[in-house]
């Protein structure tokens, strides 16, 4: 690609974002990690979604509630003829106790994994599993309006195009199903800026991209690929970029896909320098 064209897109795309800023949507954000007291309550009418996040007990043994999202309220319905309790394995994550025939209701931990539980005495197990609340605000980004703006510009498209984004809890991402082919953009997030870093150059090696040299790396480790693959560290981000399921030039411009993918990434690492500003 054309170094000098790319740093200057690169630094107009920054200075633009840094005055007019990016914005992330309103997000939810889940609450703190706690091993609350339970509400009692007798059986009732009960939406899909709440079945769904229901711990039952019958005939002697658990049955677990889909994996649901952290800090979602978790039912426990007891069907049995005798009160029961459930504890989490890990002191203090959650516990309830519910009577025979009742309902009671407790918080899902604020941390993604795979909790195991058990009964008072321990003659019933289970495992609950939960799923990351909502993404970071800045791995959002991906998906917002200045990203599908930029989308639309650089490839000249007639509208603003439609992705759809998954969270899994670690990793944000957005597909933009263009009619030339589908663009990835994807934010995994880590627990320390190391951890990313080093999470960074493994992804980097995998896809044979190497590192970004000179001005055009904006300060960051940042590593492309002739295939059309972008992936930058920052902060405890990880972001890559991939344009390579796109033909060999793509809009009436004829953008290059490691071209675009490149202007793609200085966008979104330009909304985190204005999101964090």
């Amino acid at each position: 690609m054309n170094s000098k064209l790319s740093l200057s897109a690169a630094v107009a795309v920054a200075a633009a974002l840094a005055l007019g800023g990016c914005s992330a949507g309103t997000g939810e954000h889940a609450g703190m990690d706690h091993a609350a007291p339970v509400a009692q309550s007798e059986a009732g009418g009960h939406t899909d979604s709440s079945m769904a996040s229901m711990i039952h007990i019958q005939d002697g043994k658990f049955i677990d509630p889909q994996p649901l999202e952290a800090g979602s309220k978790v039912s426990v319905m007891n069907m049995n003829g005798t009160a029961a309790t459930v504890v989490s394995d890990e002191p203090g994550k959650f516990s309830a106790t519910v009577q025979a025939g009742g309902i009671a209701v407790f918080t899902a931990p604020s941390t993604p994994g795979s909790y195991r539980y058990h009964s008072a005495a321990g003659d019933m197990q289970g495992v609950l599993t939960v799923l990351g609340d909502t993404a970071p605000e800045a791995a959002k980004m991906v998906c917002e309006d200045q990203a599908k703006n930029a989308v639309k510009d650089i490839l000249a498209l007639p509208a603003l195009p439609k992705p759809v984004s998954e969270w899994d809890g670690t990793t944000y991402v957005c597909t933009y199903p263009l009619a030339a082919g589908d663009f990835v953009m994807s934010v995994t997030v880590a627990d320390t800026p190391e951890q990313a870093n080093t999470a960074t150059q493994k992804l980097a090696a995998s896809l044979d991209a190497p590192p970004i040299e000179g001005l055009a790396n904006l300060g960051l480790p940042g590593y492309q690929s002739k295939a059309g693959n972008v992936i930058f560290a920052k902060d405890n981000m990880t972001l890559h970029v991939d344009a390579t399921a796109l033909p060999a030039t793509v809009g009436p411009h004829n953008v290059a896909p490691a071209s675009f993918a490149y202007e793609m990434s200085t966008t979104i690492l330009g909304c985190w320098t204005a999101h964090h500003s």
